[in-house]
């Protein structure tokens, strides 16, 4: 059975492999459609962008957006955009700045609780584009055996609410669905159930996003026709992927998940619809 899966990150922001990698092991399972979307770059999209057909797979170009709102991250994610929007790419690098000096408060507050990382160690971990993620300091306090696993750094420290917490500088929601619709993309809600409640899916509904992601590889049943009940009422797209990292526990995910045929149905149909707004205002011109 060809499969698809919309949501898989390489080492260009916090997964283990490189977009190479992702691409044989998408092949080796089947994968037929995939997005690599990877926090807040592009570039592990556009290092394999060329290849792509070459594993026989269509690689949707994809990007995952840091965003903030009420305290609480929330991720979006971005399928089809113009991958050379200046708005959009101008965005992104200001999230990469923040991210980098989030690690340091992080380090700082880690190192007063008596647990000594150096930033040089974390920018090693980062993998290709140097881009720093808490995934990546909870490696290194592995390695240092401060944790026995990433969970533990997540609920010690790194975590919300934990010990050496640090929250991101990120934009709203409501402004980067604006720019990935801006930059004719469409703008899907990731992982919605780690938001904690219905009501901070309806605020994001209310913005303007134009699907939720339903179908995802860690959720339950019981979540998935709960969000997929959600999706259907206010009429929007439903999307899927498994939020591949390269963990030894994502492999069995990845290799077990089957997302319905209608995501990439339903994703291509919202952005031929966008596509041809923006045609019929060029032609206004």
């Amino acid at each position: 059975m060809r499969k698809i899966d919309l949501h898989i990150h390489t080492n260009f922001s916090d997964g283990l492999l490189t977009p190479r990698q992702v691409l044989e092991m998408a092949k080796k399972n089947n994968v037929q459609i995939m997005a690599i979307t990877d926090h807040d770059t592009f570039a592990g999209y556009e290092d394999v962008k060329e290849i792509a057909q070459d594993y026989d797979i269509e690689l949707i170009p994809g990007v995952e957006i840091s965003t903030m709102h009420k305290g609480i991250d929330v991720h979006i994610l971005a399928y089809y955009p113009d991958t050379n929007n200046k708005a959009l790419t101008a965005q992104l690098d200001e999230i990469q700045h923040g991210r980098f000096y989030r690690a340091k408060k992080i380090l700082a507050k880690l190192n007063d609780l008596g647990l000594v990382l150096s930033l040089e160690h974390i920018i090693e971990l980062a993998g290709k584009n140097n881009l720093i993620g808490r995934p990546h300091i909870a490696r290194a306090m592995v390695e240092l055996g401060y944790v026995s696993n990433k969970n533990e750094a997540f609920d010690l420290y790194l975590g919300e609410g934990a010990k050496a917490y640090e929250p991101k500088p990120s934009p709203s929601p409501d402004k980067i669905i604006k720019l990935i619709k801006a930059a004719g993309g469409v703008a899907v809600l990731a992982h919605p159930q780690t938001l904690g409640s219905d009501e901070m899916i309806y605020d994001i509904i209310e913005m303007g996003i134009d699907g939720l992601e339903v179908f995802y590889g860690k959720s339950t049943y019981y979540t998935t026709n709960h969000l997929d009940e959600i999706a259907l009422m206010n009429g929007l797209i439903r999307t899927g992927g498994t939020d591949y990292h390269g963990e030894s526990y994502d492999d069995e995910v990845f290799e077990a998940f089957k997302a319905p045929k209608s995501v990439i149905i339903e994703l291509k149909a919202k952005y031929k619809s966008r596509r041809n707004i923006f045609k019929r205002m060029y032609e206004k011109i």
